[in-house]
């Protein structure tokens, strides 16, 4: 074969699959790498240099931008120039842009005779993520094997970290004198200690509706909004984002959610759960299931307005005492429970009182928004095991706009007498209170598409880290690294991966 041009060498992904078939009928031995190969540097052109030397064709293909989860600053360069970076290697024949978050599919539609990962990853078992044994499999599926190189280890993370200052200086801080007291190894282990326990939510399933638009001129007669409508994405919030986000670190995870008979969207909300979550619908004749309607303009997905369809006042006594009776029979199957409370008529004081008597562990959000604002304070509980609430509903629920914080966490934790509080405090990151003792870390989010689901995200994933009583450090910082990757996301787009949040944790740490 002659010597490729950048614009040769870089394909798309059909292409690719149709060029390697075409290869390895005419006997040609087919090498495959993958990777994000941000911050190219000289670790990066070893690796793949090691790799052609196992072979006859080198294809890479790279990780596109929308899911790049590294860290800050990740990633430096555009797909586009990542790709250009991959095609001017000679050693390199092919480059395409992958479609999918792992190499899984990858290999499966080329069927490279070899796949090969960096000496960084060393071994299947080193890989925290656990994406390296999927990797293993499809590879052996498609009759190729795995194999690494044994160059020098270089780390576009670490290089990003050491030398272009992309943390904040309080996070930066922060870190150093973690990793003194914690290793990574540690950290991840807590996240896999965790699968067994069984958790059962209580709370309002929520519909979020994402309506993009364009923005027009104003009307000349009226100072009406125009907008002209492009599309519509439609995702799982509320309590179902809570049980999401759970179902990928918890195998055993419950849910009683409130369905309006009206619209009850019980099928799209089956659809949008995981597998692993048990469904407990309950019902209500004189309303619909909760929707939140959001418009947003097109380009910078900047909200215009919002329209919620629900009916908030509480549910009548006949659905109260089913749930009351379904919250008794399942509970003995559960270790803990979450009350999701949105504050949409669902959690009455009864039920409250239930939970608070007789819930073997107790989890609670109570959440102020839009529709509820001072009236679902969290002092609605008498007694909860670990609390999550962000600065302006603790403030609510103290009646004190301006005061310290840490006073009004600990009258909380007092009244209601729970010993771990965990205040979410957007840019600032959040503020943790365990038995009498804060611990404050810094927000480790670099790219804010949208906040909300982000005290969701450290609800879920932080819960059971408490119940095992960890090391509270530790579930602050876990926590702070989910809301991180919650942020990345349009609403409830997607749940927390453990493999994303696995790696976001390593590369902090490192």
């Amino acid at each position: 074969m002659g010597r490729k041009g950048l614009s040769e060498k870089i394909v798309e992904m059909d292409i690719l699959a149709k060029e390697s078939a075409r290869l390895r009928e005419e006997g040609k031995k087919i090498v495959y790498c993958h990777g994000c190969f941000d911050l190219m540097h000289i670790g990066h052109i070893k690796y793949l240099q090691a790799a052609k030397k196992k072979g006859d064709i080198l294809m890479v293909t790279i990780t596109p931008d929308r899911y790049v989860s590294r860290g800050p600053g990740r990633p430096v360069f555009t797909e586009i120039h990542r790709l250009e970076s991959i095609a001017a290697l000679d050693c390199v024949n092919y480059v395409a842009l992958n479609q999918w978050t792992t190499a899984v599919e990858t290999i499966h539609l080329l069927k490279p005779n070899i796949y090969v990962k960096g000496s960084d990853f060393g071994s299947v078992e080193s890989d925290p993520t656990g994406r390296l044994t999927k990797e293993e499999e499809a590879i052996k599926s498609v009759g190729g094997e795995l194999v690494f190189t044994a160059d020098e280890v270089f780390s576009s993370s670490k290089l990003l970290k050491d030398y272009f200052g992309v943390l904040p200086k309080e996070l930066d801080e922060f870190l150093v004198n973690f990793t003194q007291r914690f290793n990574i190894t540690e950290v991840i282990g807590s996240l896999t200690k965790i699968q067994d326990i069984r958790i059962l939510i209580i709370g309002e399933p929520i519909i979020d509706e994402y309506h993009f638009c364009s923005l027009l001129q104003r009307a000349s007669k009226a100072p009406t909004i125009a907008t002209r409508w492009i599309s519509s994405e439609e995702y799982a919030g509320g309590s179902l984002a809570v049980a999401n986000h759970l179902a990928g670190f918890i195998k055993d995870v419950g849910l009683i959610g409130l369905l309006g008979r009206e619209n009850s969207r019980e099928e799209f909300i089956r659809q949008n759960l995981k597998p692993n979550v048990k469904f407990f619908p309950c019902f209500r004749e004189d309303g619909a299931t909760v929707i939140k309607v959001r418009f947003l303009e097109k380009v910078f997905s900047q909200k215009i307005f919002e329209v919620q369809y629900f009916n908030d006042y509480p549910i009548n006594g006949e659905v109260e005492k089913g749930i009351i009776n379904l919250l008794k029979e399942l509970m003995s199957s559960y270790d803990m429970v979450i009350s999701a409370d949105f504050g949409h008529g669902f959690i009455t004081p009864k039920i409250v009182n239930m939970l608070c008597q007789e819930a073997p562990y107790l989890v609670v959000m109570a959440q102020s928004n839009s529709s509820n604002l001072g009236f679902n304070p969290i002092t609605k509980y008498s007694r909860a095991d670990y609390i999550v609430i962000d600065h302006p509903e603790i403030r609510l629920a103290c009646h004190d706009q301006h005061g310290d914080l840490e006073p009004l966490i600990k009258k909380i934790s007092k009244e209601l007498k729970c010993s771990r509080i965990n205040v979410t405090l957007g840019h600032e990151g959040t503020l943790y209170c365990c038995h009498g003792t804060f611990y404050r870390v810094p927000v480790a989010s670099w790219k804010v598409v949208d906040t909300i689901g982000a005290g969701d995200a450290v609800l879920a994933i932080t819960s059971p880290l408490t119940y095992l009583n960890l090391d509270p450090e530790l579930v602050a910082f876990i926590g702070n690294c989910a809301g991180a990757l919650a942020v990345q996301y349009l609403g409830n787009k997607e749940s927390i991966d453990p493999a994303h949040l696995k790696k976001l944790i390593e590369t902090l740490m490192k």
